[in-house]
């Protein structure tokens, strides 16, 4: 990999992480915020507006495989940026790949994915290695390999953890 390549790799997945960001707060009305940059184990930070609850999520981007690379483990949630691209002469080149492409070779695992913890454990082969792959996700010791599709846009399983409205109250 060149150096310009490892440059754009670098600012896609910081791009990644502010896509999530806008994504978590369009679709659950909750605030959110990048966690400190020292901290390797989450990359933001989600509260109801009262702060009374709050998770933090990691941030994982992959431009070339439908696996995840998990850096953290104090997350409560995996949002999974799967973007299939080339970059070719410093110019990022998306590959095919949205739901309703009919090109035979597009990749329709295309997408942003929530994932709750104790479902990215259940997809790791070795939790030494760190390593996510959508496909291995196994429920209740039942191994379905077109699960991951569940959890497209699933921003509703952060506000089930974090939910929007104080205790107590009562519309």
């Amino acid at each position: 990999m060149s150096d310009i390549d490892k440059q754009i790799s670098d600012a896609l997945e910081n791009g990644a992480e502010y896509l999530a960001m806008g994504e978590v707060a369009a679709n659950t009305g909750l605030l959110v915020s990048p966690a400190p940059r020292n901290s390797s184990n989450y990359d933001i930070i989600v509260n109801n507006i009262d702060l009374s609850k709050g998770c933090m999520i990691e941030v994982i981007h992959s431009r070339d495989q439908f696996i995840a690379k998990v850096k953290g483990s104090e997350y409560d949630f995996l949002i999974f940026v799967y973007a299939p691209s080339d970059i070719v002469n410093g110019v990022i080149k998306p590959k095919f790949g949205r739901a309703t492409d009919k090109q035979t070779i597009a990749d329709k695992k295309r997408g942003l994915y929530v994932f709750p913890k104790n479902i990215v454990r259940s997809g790791m082969k070795d939790s030494s290695e760190k390593t996510f792959n959508p496909i291995d996700i196994t429920i209740d010791g039942i191994n379905d390999k077109e699960k991951y599709k569940e959890f497209r846009n699933a921003f509703h399983l952060i506000t089930e953890l974090v939910p929007n409205s104080p205790p107590g109250f009562k519309p």
